[in-house]
C-alpha cells in the first residue's frame, strides 16, 4: 500500500526525507522518501511532522476543543507511537506530508 519512492518530487513539495521507521507502514514504509511542504496550520487527519523535544515525528493530526493535539502513528500497530501533546505546550510543525491519498483518523474508518 505504501506509495513506494517517486522519481520526481510532487508539486509544492519543500523537503524530502527518508523513512526509516515502520510507525507510518505501510503508507509511509522504511526506505521510502516523504515529501513535506512547509505549512502554517493542518486540517484533522492530515499527516505533519512536528519538531518535538528537540526530534522530528511524523503523525497525524488532529486537535480537541481543549487544545489537546493528538499524533496518531498510520500504523496502527504501533499505538505505542501516538503522542499526545497537551493544550499550551508546543509541537512546532515543520511541514505537512504530501500523499496522493487522505486516511480517516483512528476510529473513522
Amino acid at each position: 500500500m505504501s506509495p513506494g519512492p517517486r522519481l520526481n518530487p510532487p508539486a509544492g513539495a519543500d523537503i524530502a526525507v527518508g523513512v526509516t521507521d515502520n510507525v507510518n507502514a505501510p503508507w509511509l514504509a522504511p526506505g521510502d522518501t516523504m515529501y513535506i511542504s512547509r505549512a502554517e496550520a493542518l486540517e484533522p487527519g492530515e499527516v505533519g511532522v512536528f519538531q518535538l523535544d528537540g526530534k522530528l515525528v511524523c503523525r497525524q493530526y488532529a486537535e480537541d476543543s481543549e487544545g489537546n493535539i493528538y499524533l496518531f502513528a498510520l500504523n496502527r500497530a504501533r499505538r505505542d507511537a501516538d503522542i499526545t501533546v497537551p493544550a499550551g505546550r508546543d509541537a512546532a510543525l515543520v511541514g505537512r506530508v504530501l500523499l496522493p491519498y487522505t486516511l480517516p483518523l483512528p476510529g473513522a474508518e
